[in-house]
C-alpha cells in the first residue's frame, strides 16, 4: 500500500543504548549513509530525496550521566550487585530472558544462584539478578555489559521522573513540527518515540505519523511494556506501524509486538539477519532492504 500526503514529509531518527559520545549530526550522517547503502546494495532509488529535513535526535550522553550512578567499574555483576531494589524489581526476569537468549542454561542460572550471597536484608530480587549477571559475565562479558547498559538506562528513563524530563526535554522538540514525518527508532529510542507519540496524542495533539518504523525494540519486555499504563495500542496518528527484529538481539526479547500486547495493525518482521558479532547493531538493522522500501512506499 502506498500513501499520498499533499504536503511535505521530513525524517525523525531516534538513537538507542551505546550512543554515547556522538551528537545528532553524527547519528543522522551514520543513520542515512546506512540506508543509501541499502539502497546503492539493492539496485533501489533513494527514497529520502524528496524528504524536506532529516532530524535526527541525541540523548546519549545526558542517559548516561543520569542512569549510570550505580554501575561501579567494568565489572557486570558488581553492577548488578550495587544496584537498587527497584531495579531489581524491574530486570530480573529481562536480565534471565537475555542469558538464555546469549546461550545461558536455566541450571547454569540455578547453580549460580545456589553459591551466590548478598547483603542481610537485600531485595527478594537481589540474589537472582546478582547471580544471572555473573552467569552472563562468564559466557557473553560484552552482551552482559549492553544487557546492564539498557536496564540500566531504561530503568531510569522509565522509573525516575527526573531522568524521563530531562531526556524528554532534549527529544520532544522534535516531535513538536505538525508536519507528517517517518519515523525511524532503534532500541531504547524506540521506548522514547512510544511515550512521546502517546503523550502528545493525551494532549489532543496526535502527531501526523504516516510511518513509525521501530528496529531491535524491548517494547516487548514486559517491565518495560507494563510502565505504560492501558491501553497500550498504537498511538493515535500512526498510520502504519513496521516493527523488525533479529531473533538472536537479546535487547528485543519479544521479537513481534503482538494485538495482545500493543494492539492489532502492527506489521512484524521478526526475522531480521544481522550476524552474530552484534545482532542488536542499528547499522545492520538499517541494511535491510524491507526498510528502505517501507519508506520508499510512505513517502
Amino acid at each position: 500500500m502506498k500513501f499520498h500526503w499533499r504536503s511535505s514529509m521530513r525524517i525523525v531518527l531516534v538513537h538507542g543504548i551505546n550512543q554515547e559520545g556522538k551528537s545528532a549530526d553524527i547519528i543522522r550522517d551514520e543513520w542515512m549513509g546506512a540506508l543509501r547503502r541499502t539502497c546503492s546494495k539493492e539496485g533501489l532509488a533513494d527514497p529520502t530525496i524528496d524528504i524536506s529535513r532529516i532530524d535526527a535526535a541525541f540523548y546519549g550522553d545526558t542517559l548516561l550521566a543520569l542512569s549510570a550512578g550505580w554501575v561501579a567499574g567494568q565489572t557486570i555483576a558488581l553492577g548488578a550487585e550495587e544496584a537498587s531494589d527497584d531495579f531489581d524489581e524491574f530486570s530480573v526476569k529481562a536480565l534471565e530472558e537475555m542469558a538464555l537468549r546469549m546461550g545461558a542454561t536455566r541450571e547454569d542460572i540455578e547453580s549460580e544462584a545456589a553459591t551466590t550471597t548478598v547483603a542481610l536484608g537485600a531485595g527478594i530480587h537481589k540474589k537472582w539478578v546478582k547471580a544471572i549477571a555473573r552467569v552472563i559475565e562468564r559466557i557473553s562479558p560484552f552482551g552482559g555489559t549492553l544487557a546492564m547498559r539498557f536496564l540500566g538506562q531504561a530503568h531510569a528513563y522509565l522509573r525516575n521522573q527526573h531522568v524521563n524530563s530531562e531526556i524528554n526535554r532534549l527529544v520532544e522538540p522534535l516531535f513538536e513540527d505538525d508536519e507528517p514525518m517517518v519515523v525511524i527508532a532503534h532500541s531504547l529510542g524506540t521506548v522514547l518515540c512510544y511515550s512521546l507519540l502517546r503523550k502528545f496524542a493525551e494532549r489532543n495533539r496526535p502527531r501526523q505519523v504516516p510511518l513509525l518504523i521501530t528496529l531491535g525494540s524491548p517494547l516487548g519486555i514486559d517491565s518495560v511494556r507494563k510502565s505504560f499504563s492501558k491501553p497500550r495500542n498504537r498511538p493515535a496518528g500512526v498510520v502504519r506501524w513496521f516493527n523488525g527484529a533479529d531473533p538472536e538481539d537479546f535487547i528485543a526479547l519479544q521479537a513481534s509486538l503482538t494485538p495482545t500486547t500493543f494492539g492489532s495493525g502492527i506489521e512484524n518482521y521478526p526475522d531480521f539477519e544481522n550476524g552474530h558479532d552484534d545482532p542488536h547493531s542499528v547499522a545492520a538493522y538499517l541494511s535491510d532492504k524491507r526498510v528502505v522500501l517501507a519508506i520508499a512506499e510512505t513517502v
